[in-house]
């Protein structure tokens, strides 16, 4: 399969959500960790994160529309959820109405689920600009919080690479059509 990996923030203009670690750091990471992941396995993978961007919103439409001209088979953007340092979990969201992106989101999450990570669902987003504007399935993976505690030390106990690995399963779980 073909994929377009988008390591969320990762830009001056939007560093994403800040807490025990900062977001844009660990997608960039983790991000990396997947692509190669990825192609390990034999799939086609194109890195959709821009290399510079004045504003949030020129940094949403490079990403998008370097996915849609790629012709890819799926968009998946990674990202860290952050609220006051007490929530925690995973989450994967897609465009709702998308039975593709929602089939992917579900087969993600029980990977990073069985991982420890504690089931916040898969939910459906009609606002954010990279599931709206992609014409692909796409999916925004909030793989845990980076102002818990807890989260983060799941996460630095399983490992990057470990995680990359689980979320590179489940994406190619997913028959391809």
């Amino acid at each position: 399969m073909y994929f377009a990996i988008d390591k969320g923030h990762n830009l001056p203009v939007n560093r994403g959500a800040s807490g025990i670690e900062q977001e844009d750091d660990l997608t960039f990471e983790l991000g990396g960790l997947l692509i190669e992941e990825l192609r390990k396995s034999g799939h086609r993978v194109i890195d959709c994160t821009p290399e510079k961007a004045d504003t949030i919103n020129d940094a949403l439409r490079q990403r998008v529309e370097r996915a849609n001209e790629a012709g890819t088979d799926y968009f998946v953007s990674i990202h860290f959820n952050a609220f006051d340092g007490t929530a925690h979990g995973t989450e994967v969201l897609h465009y709702p109405g998308s039975t593709r992106a929602g089939d992917l989101a579900e087969r993600v999450l029980a990977e990073l689920v069985a991982i420890g990570f504690r089931n916040r669902g898969v939910k459906s987003r009609e606002s954010l600009y990279v599931l709206k504007k992609t014409i692909m399935p796409a999916i925004l993976i909030e793989v845990c919080f980076c102002d818990s505690v807890k989260d983060m030390e799941r996460y630095r106990e399983t490992g990057a690479t470990e995680i990359a690995r689980r979320i590179a399963r489940g994406l190619a779980s997913v028959p391809k059509q």
